[in-house]
């Protein structure tokens, strides 16, 4: 059995003043540093995902502005090409009036033309007549 006497006194005091020593030296110490890490890791944990969320943020804002470029991009594509088609429509309509007038022009003068060689095949073939009956009756016809 154990017999208690001044050393076990003396024995839990030691004990008393060995823990109170040791609480302030190693495991108040030990205990902070990893209170310490623990907030370290949520921190970055924390700060980890407020970056994914900022990151996630800046890529829709990205894309929004992304797709309001191509849909300015296309809606000035869209007014070229409708201006392109109505600068292209002018032309054939002055190209269509240019040559109907040119086409106008050329049977004016085609017209013209043909008036002018029917008149001189008119006088020519009373001319030519002329000469055909006197050479075929052989004398001057009048």
């Amino acid at each position: 059995m154990i017999s208690l006497d001044y050393s076990v006194f003396y024995q839990i005091v030691l004990f008393l003043v060995l823990w109170v020593v040791l609480a302030r030296v190693l495991f108040r110490p030990y205990l902070n540093l990893l209170e310490e890490r623990e907030r370290k890791t949520t921190g970055a944990q924390h700060d980890s995902t407020d970056l994914e969320r900022e990151g996630a943020r800046l890529r829709a804002q990205y894309e929004e502005k992304i797709a309001q470029a191509q849909a300015v991009g296309y809606a000035a594509k869209e007014a070229i090409v409708q201006e392109g088609g109505q600068q292209r429509e002018k032309i054939i309509t002055q190209a269509r009036d240019e040559s109907t007038r040119m086409l106008e022009t050329v049977r004016q003068e085609v017209e013209s033309q043909f008036q002018k060689e029917r008149q001189l095949i008119a006088t020519e073939v009373g001319t030519l007549a002329h000469e055909m009956a006197s050479k075929i009756l052989g004398r001057d016809v009048a």
